[in-house]
């Protein structure tokens, strides 16, 4: 019984210093705070460039707080013609260590995460995937860029580098719902 009764408080004690070795109470880092104009409900159409006919659809997202306010979380959809909407989830934040923006892209169409880290640069946040598995023959490296055009509009390219230069592959224009 004795026995027991330790093992239960040693597990309870273990329990106790995870918790607190998690870093609950820890600081929102204050260069999300730069990032307030993505916050909203945004509405656009996103065109694509995939070498053939430009294809173009209608989006649909949501960007807010996350996690404690240490993440902002980007949730959006585009409609092609023809075809089911994408589903797609962005968290973002900002690494005091490394100094820089950090994210992590989850969509319905990869089969893990692209990894992204970059810095605002004036009106627009620039950030630059690892290589990332695409299924084609090496890993491709990504460039995602969000741009601050006015209180009411949103914009964003995505970009894939070829060589030493960048192709982009759709961009899209936001307006502002709420």
């Amino acid at each position: 019984m004795n026995f027991r009764l330790g093992t239960i408080a040693a597990i309870l004690a273990g329990s106790v210093a995870s918790a607190c070795a998690q870093g609950h109470g820890t600081a929102v880092p204050d260069a999300l705070r730069e990032l307030s104009w993505m916050a909203g409900e945004w509405r656009g159409s996103q065109t694509f460039n995939t070498g053939g006919a430009p294809m173009s659809g209608d989006a649909v997202d949501h960007v807010g707080k996350a996690i404690g306010g240490r993440y902002i979380e980007e949730r959006l959809s585009t409609t092609l013609p023809g075809r089911k909407p994408s589903d797609t989830r962005h968290l973002l934040t900002y690494d005091p260590t490394q100094k820089h923006f950090r994210a992590w892209w989850f969509n319905d169409s990869s089969v893990g995460a692209m990894e992204l880290a970059g810095d605002l640069d004036g009106s627009k946040l620039v950030l630059v995937s690892k290589p990332t598995d695409t299924g084609s023959p090496a890993p491709v490296v990504f460039r995602a860029t969000y741009e601050r055009v006015d209180g009411s509009h949103l914009g964003y390219k995505l970009e894939i580098q070829t060589g030493d230069t960048w192709r982009e592959l759709f961009h899209t224009v936001y307006s502002r719902v709420r």
